[in-house]
Formats: structure tokens, sequence, C-alpha cells
């Protein structure tokens, strides 16, 4: 699987059209989504690294603002094509400002233990976790059976004015794909377990294995491919 799974990537990144990967896929002033882990290992699970693995709680979405002027993400909805549903995945930001460069984790939150660095829908985090050393955010969600479906599922990146911005789907579902004048919809190459991480910020999301052989990394900047280097050293 770690083997194909590069394979796949490698295949996808080195055919991508010309572009700029250091560029953001959406344009100012929304932010990037940079990481996504629908899947929780059953080993070095532990993403929110409250000291418990949990299948649900320890899902994640990653955040970057790459532009150069800071964003204000109150407003901003995450959510996934269960939205307002039974098992439904959805968090919106309370009032919060991230900062060029800086990175925000949203995670599941089931089970996870309230803490002064962890924000939640009313209220942002008094400063970055600890351990994590980003914004850290949760969902607050109460279900062990509320989460990303591992067999297809998408995170759609809303506006404050509901005008859908950016959604990374995987896998097969019923469901049709959100459409918007402004939406950039992207297909994330699955690799086994772990994370769906992006190549830089304008590249596609991809096993995070395939990368690095990394199962995750919630608050790390995107990274570079070490499988798809070419003659400028990429």
């Amino acid at each position: 699987m770690f083997i194909h799974s590069i394979t796949l990537a490698a295949t996808l990144l080195v055919s991508q059209p010309e572009q700029d990967d250091k560029v953001s896929k959406v344009v100012f002033p929304h932010p990037l989504i940079t990481e996504i882990l629908a899947v929780v290992p059953k080993d070095g699970g532990d993403a929110n690294m409250d000291g418990v693995r949990d299948s649900s709680g320890d899902e994640f979405v990653e955040l970057m603002n790459t532009h150069e002027e800071e964003i204000e993400l109150t407003g901003y909805t995450l959510s996934d094509r269960n939205a307002g549903g039974q098992g439904a995945v959805e968090f919106t930001f309370p009032e919060f400002t991230l900062e060029p460069g800086e990175i925000v984790v949203v995670f599941n939150g089931h089970g996870m233990r309230s803490r002064a660095d962890v924000g939640t829908a009313d209220a942002a985090p008094k400063e970055k976790h600890a351990k994590l050393g980003v914004w850290v955010f949760s969902m607050g969600i109460t279900s062990e059976f509320a989460g990303f479906s591992n067999k297809g599922d998408w995170v759609l990146l809303s506006s404050p004015k509901g005008r859908p911005i950016d959604v990374v789907y995987w896998g097969t579902f019923k469901e049709e794909l959100p459409t918007g004048d402004e939406l950039v919809v992207e297909q994330a190459v699955e690799g086994g377990q772990g994370s769906l991480c992006r190549y830089m910020y304008g590249g596609p999301m991809v096993g995070h294995t395939a990368l690095d052989g990394r199962l995750m990394s919630p608050g790390k900047h995107p990274i570079e491919s070490i499988h798809a280097e070419d003659d400028s050293g990429r």
C-alpha cells in the first residue's frame, strides 16, 4: 500500500499543469486547506496530543493563511457531505484572526479534554496549543458516530456569507459535490493510513506517507515531496 500510494502521488505531482506550487490555490482573503485526517491510525493516532487515541475525536482539518495579510476567520465554516444531517461534521469559527503564515487546526473533538489553549465555536483559544505550537479548536462533537467517512467524504470551506471556497474530496459517495463561482474543487489521492496533506501551497492533496513517510503533521507547514524531485530541486 505504501509503495502504491507513493506511485500515485508521484504520478499526480508530475502530471500537474504548469503553476507555481508556492502560490495558494485559493485567493485572498481566504485560508487554504492544507491537511485532513479522516482515517485515524490505530497506532500513533493521538493527533490532538491529549494522551488518548480517539477514532473520531482525533480527526482534524488544518488551515493556513498563505497570504501576506491577516485573515479574519470569523464566520468561516468547515463541513462534510452530511452537513445539517445525522453524523454531520460542521464547525463555524468564532471571532478569530489568522496572521500571515499562521496555521489553525480544527479537531473533531469527541472525548477531547477542555483546556485554555483549545478554542470552541463560542470562543477562540487564549493562546497557541502548548504541544502543537499553533492555534487549535475543537468542534465539540459529542457523538462517536459523527465523523468523516473513510470510504468517501469531503471537507468544504465556506465563507462567512455561505459561499463555497474550497472543497477537498476522496472516495465515493452519492451526494453531488458543492458548486460555486469561487469554488476550488480538489480530488485527493488516498494513501492508506494517515492524513491527506497538500504538496506545497498550489499542489494537490495526497497521502502524507507518500510525501515523507509520516502519518500526519498537524500544525506543520505544507511539505515538499521527496519522491518527485526535478532539476530545480523540488
